[in-house]
């Protein structure tokens, strides 16, 4: 007991991290900054956030090359010489994770479930072991003043989804490891290529004009634009007092999915089209069939949870930002079909 109590304190009493953000992207912040998960939806944005102010950033991923589109755009959220790519990252190699942060003073874990996995082994370990092995590593070099760990707004062990649950016992092993750690929960977000609007689209695209949908699509969903999300995480940064605390992340409103899609459709000028099918008669589909990014298993058991930052709960206001509404977020990334096709979209026929 005595060890665990001196581990704690001797992380609690890190230094201060200092930030200089009044220059550009070759005037240095004083951050270096490792980014796991970096090659996800939002990864490009909060290294972006990071790399403008003229941070070092480091963004581990298991491609094997850099030239794939979605490693390669990484290039572009820093200066020159600034982001370094390290390709076949190895998260069973405990040393490796050490490698990766050995010069780091920040850490921003981003890591999630690849949209194909079914089973809760394989939730565990990306979910569970992954960012407790993170954080171990963050604990073990004294050079990591800060971690960020990206969970989840629902995140919960009773909640149906494997993820939700699995990511909900990460977050006590993160902080166990390292409780310098502040825990986001952003609900869903809004950006170029998200799973939420640009979901909507692609399946319109494959399923004739229709979106799947398991339910009457009453649940509540409280939309956040993702560059919001990437200010917040630079605040709280800047604050040391966000150390060791939770936030849950939501924009200024609260939709049911409903309304979301109505608000989707209103933007391309076309009335909603909704597939209602039985959600066990989905589930069975999708245990016979390969996960796809734009139909799953996870996708079919959250659409019926409702996914809102909880009353009591630290906030985005609390992080000092002022969340974009769902329609301004929309504005940003709907303007291509809306200047391609004047909202009348191939994408979307009558």
């Amino acid at each position: 007991m005595q060890k665990v109590l001196r581990f704690h304190f001797s992380v609690l009493s890190r230094p201060k991290l200092h930030i200089y953000d009044k220059g550009g992207k070759h005037t240095p912040s004083g951050i270096r900054a490792t980014i796991h998960g970096g090659t996800s939806f939002s990864g490009i944005y909060m290294g972006g956030m990071l790399g403008n102010i003229g941070s070092e950033l480091i963004f581990p991923h298991n491609h094997q090359y850099n030239y794939e589109d979605h490693v390669r755009e990484l290039k572009t959220t820093s200066g020159p010489g600034q982001n370094w790519l390290l390709h076949d990252m190895n998260y069973d190699n405990k040393e490796m994770i050490e490698w990766t942060m050995k010069n780091s003073n920040v850490v921003v874990n981003l890591l999630g479930p690849r949209k194909h996995l079914k089973n809760r082994k394989d939730f565990e370990w990306i979910n569970i072991t992954v960012p407790k092995r993170i954080a171990e590593a963050c604990a073990k070099n004294p050079g990591v003043i800060r971690l960020i760990h990206f969970s989840a707004c629902g995140a919960n062990p009773h909640a149906e989804s494997l993820d939700l649950q699995t990511k909900y016992i990460g977050e006590q092993e993160v902080l166990n490891a390292f409780p310098n750690a502040t825990i986001f929960r952003p609900s869903v977000m809004v950006g170029d290529n998200d799973d939420f609007a640009y979901h909507w689209q692609v399946q319109k695209k494959y399923f004739h004009n229709f979106n799947i949908v398991p339910d009457n699509c009453q649940a509540k969903r409280q939309p956040i634009f993702v560059q919001d999300v990437a200010q917040a995480m630079l605040n709280a940064l800047k604050m040391p007092e966000t150390i060791g605390q939770t936030y849950e992340l939501g924009g200024p409103h609260v939709y049911t999915l409903l309304e979301c899609y109505e608000m989707f459709h209103n933007i391309v000028q076309r009335p909603p089209k909704l597939a209602h099918i039985d959600k066990q008669l989905l589930l069975k589909i999708a245990q016979y069939i390969p996960n796809w990014k734009y139909f799953n298993i996870d996708y079919i058991l959250k659409h019926g949870d409702d996914m809102i930052v909880q009353q009591g709960s630290k906030t985005i206001d609390d992080l000092c930002v002022r969340p974009l509404s769902l329609t301004q977020a929309l504005q940003n990334i709907f303007w291509d079909i809306q200047a391609r096709y004047g909202g009348s979209s191939e994408l979307y026929e009558r």
